[in-house]
């Protein structure tokens, strides 16, 4: 055939995806116009690229060892379909005072600080807020003409996975702002070279543990920004170890985005309650034609609560005749900036 010469094709070939259901979530047609066939173009086609990266993440995050990955990164539990979050209770062995908002007793006196006695227990109210994690990626065909190989295939699902981890972390980060669970401190700038400021870091940790609800840093996940990740790294790296999970020696979780400050989720409650679908996934990973734009649009989404609304009894008066539910502080954060 001549240049800028049309021919008709002679022949075309189809590509369909659909889900677990056999549902058809978009297709397209490619026309040929000479001998070559479709088979031998396998490794330049969108449709087999989207369909293998597709399967291979929805079997990724729907399986056990994703869940693993997640409860070390957060306290969660997986609940099936049409179920409510698991509220937790965790019995207080020793008295603490809570502060809360002003309340008057009996003898109109008001008050902001009374003991919690020991044997209460806490516990967590129903989730206020679901988060929607949903991310899409548009892979165009011109985009995949000179082919793919399987490294760069498993670059992108690697890149992807790391994209929602952070994302959805940030997402939990940002919810928990003004929580009534959250007890947040001002502590100013960290100073100096980064591992002076690692080590500050891992004093004021260790100086906010809530005796309440554990007794070391190791009873808590540490949630914190992503521009701290290399400082505690590098610091774990000079005292010879390989990152900043063994030199806490608890789980450090970076999220992306605003920078909201370090978190310390307590092990011993659920902080996050994952929605199962019908078929018992927690991911949905669909695939759909986008004839549009000459592509198809991958996208990856689940739900999950937050569990951020710890509860406990205090008694108002001496004798613990007039009790009241308020907030229990479980959940410290740390700002470094000067107090508003």
């Amino acid at each position: 055939m001549k240049p800028f010469e049309n021919k008709k094709p002679d022949s075309f070939t189809t590509a369909i995806t659909s889900d677990e259901y056999d549902q058809v979530n978009g297709g397209q047609i490619q026309f040929n116009a000479g001998p070559i066939r479709k088979d031998s173009l396998a490794a330049a086609d969108t449709s087999v690229y989207i369909e293998a990266l597709s399967e291979a993440l929805d079997e990724h995050l729907n399986s056990e060892d994703w869940r693993k990955l997640a409860m070390e990164a957060s306290p969660c539990e997986f609940r099936p379909y049409g179920s409510n979050a698991t509220g937790q209770q965790i019995a207080l062995l020793a008295d603490q005072s809570v502060t809360f908002d002003p309340r008057e007793n009996w003898d109109n006196q008001v008050v902001d600080k009374a003991p919690v006695l020991a044997g209460e227990f806490i516990f967590t109210e129903a989730a206020e807020k679901a988060i929607l994690i949903s991310h899409r990626v548009t892979m165009l065909d011109h985009t995949l003409q000179a082919g793919f190989t399987e490294g760069s295939m498993m670059q992108t699902g690697e890149k992807l996975l790391l994209d929602i981890e952070l994302h959805a972390a940030g997402q939990i980060a940002k919810t928990l702002v003004g929580a009534p669970s959250v007890d947040t401190s001002y502590v100013g700038a960290l100073t100096g070279k980064a591992v002076e400021k690692a080590e500050d870091l891992l004093d004021l940790l260790s100086e906010h543990v809530n005796p309440a609800v554990g007794v070391d840093v190791a009873d808590f996940i540490v949630l914190i920004p992503s521009a701290m990740s290399p400082m505690l790294n590098r610091a774990a790296q000079r005292a010879g170890l390989e990152s900043a999970s063994d030199l806490l020696g608890t789980h450090v979780q970076a999220y992306s985005g605003t920078d909201y400050g370090v978190y310390l989720l307590p092990k011993s409650f659920t902080s996050v309650s994952y929605r199962g679908g019908r078929n018992g996934n927690i991911w949905n990973v669909e695939a759909t034609r986008n004839a549009a734009k000459q592509g198809w649009d991958l996208e990856i989404r689940c739900v999950f609560d937050l569990l951020a609304n710890a509860m406990v009894k205090v008694k108002l008066d001496s004798d613990g005749l007039q009790t009241e539910m308020v907030p229990f502080k479980m959940i410290k954060r740390l700002v470094f900036t000067a107090a508003p």
